[in-house]
């Protein structure tokens, strides 16, 4: 038989596209295993880096650091190979997919990697690599701030029998808040006299029920509210204030260190120098003394620490007292203080003052004890009184949990900005207290941080 010389070569052409289809099928069998191979691992590692990340960004660390270190371990780095990339969500420009509507962009962050990858048999077919892209997006929330027992400014803890009261002729005024009484127990609430209370919220109580009222009383039908379980969790850690060396006391300046008793009585400047100090004995300043303390921590381990007479702490910023041992801290006498950023954190004893005194005490507006202004932990039942009067500056949470506190005032007082919460409270005397409630100025223990993968 004679060929024809047109069907030569066709066996050639056969030939090549099987053998295109052969590196087709290779490429796709080897080349696509190893792309996905490679992009599972990239995913992992994007997953984990978007977790370094977060943590990273909880403890106030360098995120992207974290994040790129994380990625190197696992293999992928800036290099020729690799890129890591790390954005927050709220970056101009960066597109992060997922996330709610409304939600807050800067407590997303995403990480991005993107691998180039050499093929073998696509080669043939003109791929010489083929690009992947992995992200993940974490959600952090970090220190959120809530207001504590609905924001109310009057909290009395106790989960029986009498919590709240009133008695005499009291008024008060509770501006942006309300109040809130835990117990369940017959007259849970009990008012008698003259007394009126106004609040712009409510007077929240676990058994509304049960208030029980006698006399010419002015007060808000309450309403219902769940009760919290007692002790709370509120859980202010303790200062750590330690000691080196002994103290000294010259020409009325007192210098930081370990003091045995205390007893000053002069006139003029009393000036603690900046530091330390731990309190072996009593502290009695008296006659007419101006103290003068910015940046100390004093620590009360026996004894009290007690202002006197005409004395008064004139300067004072940024102070901690810490009674471990101490009866407490005791202002006196006809003295007028002012302490701005200061915190008194009573693990025994109490905060009194007493007299014709005039207080200005400010919480301080940051740090651990932001917020803060007296704070008697679980256990620690002294007996408070938070007198009224007009001089009084009060600004920061009282936060006594065990402690009965009672609350008095003389007329026209407006200088409660505090949040207070106690064990039982009761309203007495001829009081016309007013309690300017804003929680911004208040402490509030902060949530637990959460994170969140969310891609």
């Amino acid at each position: 038989m004679k060929i024809k010389s047109q069907e030569k070569g066709q066996v050639l052409i056969i030939i090549a596209l099987g053998a295109l289809i052969l590196f087709g099928f290779s490429a796709l069998a080897i080349d696509g295993a190893r792309v996905f191979e490679d992009r599972r691992h990239a995913q992992n590692a994007a997953d984990t880096s978007a977790y370094a990340a977060a943590l990273a960004i909880i403890r106030d660390q360098n995120y992207t650091l974290a994040a790129q270190n994380r990625a190197a371990s696992n293999g992928y780095d800036n290099d020729a190979d690799s890129t890591v990339t790390v954005n927050l969500c709220s970056e101009a420009g960066v597109t992060c997919e997922g996330m709610p509507a409304g939600a807050d962009r800067s407590e997303y962050i995403k990480v991005t990697i993107t691998s180039i990858l050499p093929t073998t048999f696509a080669r043939v077919l003109g791929w010489n690599h083929v690009t992947s892209v992995v992200s993940a997006i974490t959600r952090v929330q970090g220190e959120v701030v809530n207001g504590q027992f609905g924001g109310a400014a009057l909290v009395s803890l106790k989960p029986t029998d009498t919590a709240f009261s009133g008695n005499g002729n009291f008024s008060v005024d509770v501006i942006n808040s309300g109040i809130f009484s835990n117990s369940t127990g017959n007259c849970s609430s009990q008012f008698s006299g003259n007394g009126t209370i106004e609040v712009d919220t409510s007077i929240t109580v676990a058994s509304p029920g049960n208030q029980c009222q006698n006399g010419n009383l002015t007060v808000p039908v309450p309403e219902a509210g769940s009760q919290v379980p007692y002790p709370p969790n509120i859980q202010v850690p303790a200062p750590n204030i330690t000691c080196t060396g002994n103290g000294t006391v010259s020409n009325n300046t007192i210098t930081p260190g370990n003091h045995n008793a205390i007893n000053i009585n002069t006139n003029g400047n009393v000036t603690f120098e900046p530091g330390n100090y731990c309190f072996n004995g009593g502290v009695t300043i008296n006659g007419n003394a101006n103290v003068i303390a910015h940046g100390v921590n004093f620590r009360i381990n026996s004894g009290s620490f007690s202002v006197n007479g005409n004395s008064t702490f004139k300067e004072c910023t940024d102070m901690l007292v810490y009674s471990n041992g101490g009866t407490g801290m005791f202002f006196n006498g006809n003295g007028s203080n002012t302490c701005l950023g200061v915190t008194f954190y009573m693990t025994t004893g109490s905060v009194t003052w007493n007299g014709n005194v005039a207080n200005t005490f400010k919480a301080p507006t940051s740090g651990t004890y932001q917020g803060l202004l007296i704070y008697l932990p679980y256990g620690n039942a002294s007996n408070m009184t938070i007198n009224g009067n007009s001089g009084n500056q009060l600004t920061g949470s009282i936060i006594a949990v065990s402690s009965p506190i009672t609350i008095n005032g003389n007329s026209g007082s407006t200088g409660l900005n505090t949040q207070i919460i106690g064990y039982t409270i009761a309203l007495a005397g001829n009081s016309n207290t007013t309690i300017n409630y804003n929680p911004a100025d208040q402490y509030s223990p902060p949530a637990n941080p959460t994170i969140e993968l969310t891609k």
